[in-house]
């Protein structure tokens, strides 16, 4: 199993960039290899999803819960079924001053190619940390227009 990080600085007090997050399916609107993003299910702090994209040409689908905690400015997020074998991760929302929120963003990713060698590990490395900072920046364009 593999795991990226990325974080980024939002113009936003972090309460206020923490609720546009929750909305992920107009999140997704700003990502250019996402289709889709539907939510299922959502009982209180709990949502699920489906998520549809691109990668590398190749259709992916997956279905995650979400767990948002609104105490730590938090979501947790973890695959439920589909084209990954390990998929789940962490946000976090910060306040770094002068109005501003450091976002970060942790994900732990398996597609579940057995024999995958150094250098295609190297690639679905990259593409994946390219995602999470795709991922961060549609969050900057929500926010701040």
């Amino acid at each position: 199993m593999a795991k990226v990080s990325a974080s980024l600085v939002i113009e936003g007090n972090a309460t206020a960039v923490y609720e546009k997050a929750k909305d992920i399916e107009r999140l997704a609107q700003f990502l250019p290899d996402l289709e889709e993003v539907r939510v299922l299910r959502k009982e209180g702090q709990e949502v699920d999803s489906f998520w549809k994209g691109r990668f590398q040409g190749r259709e992916v689908k997956w279905t995650e819960r979400d767990l948002w905690d609104d105490a730590k400015r938090e979501c947790q997020f973890f695959i439920l079924e589909g084209d990954f074998k390990t998929y789940k991760g962490v946000w976090k929302f910060e306040e770094a001053g002068e109005g501003k929120t450091k976002v970060e963003l942790e994900i732990e990713y398996d597609l579940g190619l057995p024999l995958v060698g150094a250098l295609i590990s190297a690639f679905l490395r990259k593409k994946m940390e390219e995602n999470a900072q795709a991922m961060l920046l549609a969050l900057k364009k929500s926010v701040e227009g």
